[in-house]
């Protein structure tokens, strides 16, 4: 099937196509969802270059473990939680090593820029000291823009608990960012 048709379909059409062996839908997949896989990973990890080797890992994974998807949430809600599985098991081999500030996109005024870039890095260094279930509550209702259920099917935990997570996850969130 031509690249233009895959286009078309949805998430689902494209899994089963993607289980029946059609790697030009299963492409389709990854370049709808690489952005936020990537970012989410980005999150966890702190380092560009984790953070890429991470979001590669996660959908090698996610190929290997296609015929396990069984569509009870949306291809989406499940790379995610496929990536944060594969970020936090990576994070957990890593620890005591410090990541790196994220860079912002370059602004046309220098000084912007440059408050930006402190704002930026003050914000990640923050994020990166609270616990981890928090930041990724944090990360995928404020950050990515998923719904409480979408994130409590991320990280396998009821929608009540996503709730309390990114609550107390702003709280702590606050409390670092005014130290």
């Amino acid at each position: 099937m031509e690249l233009s048709k895959t286009m078309k379909l949805d998430d689902g059409a494209l899994v089963e196509r993607a289980k029946s062996g059609d790697r030009t839908a299963f492409s389709q997949l990854v370049a709808r969802h690489e952005d936020v896989v990537y970012r989410v990973c980005f999150r966890v990890l702190g380092s560009r270059e984790d953070a890429e080797d991470a979001a590669q890992e996660a959908f090698v994974r996610a190929y290997k473990k296609l015929d396990g998807f069984e569509g009870r949430s949306s291809f989406k809600t499940w790379m995610v939680r496929l990536s944060m599985n594969v970020s936090l098991n990576e994070r957990s081999k890593r620890k005591g090593t410090l990541p790196e500030a994220p860079m912002p996109a370059p602004a046309p005024d220098p000084e912007r820029e440059l408050l930006a870039s402190e704002a930026a890095a003050r914000v990640h260094g923050a994020l990166q000291e609270i616990q981890p279930n928090y930041r990724a509550a944090i990360s995928l209702r404020d950050l990515e823009g998923l719904s409480y259920k979408e994130v409590g099917e991320s990280l396998d935990i009821a929608e009540g608990t996503a709730r309390v997570w990114a609550h107390r996850g702003r709280a702590k969130l606050r409390e670092a960012l005014s130290e």
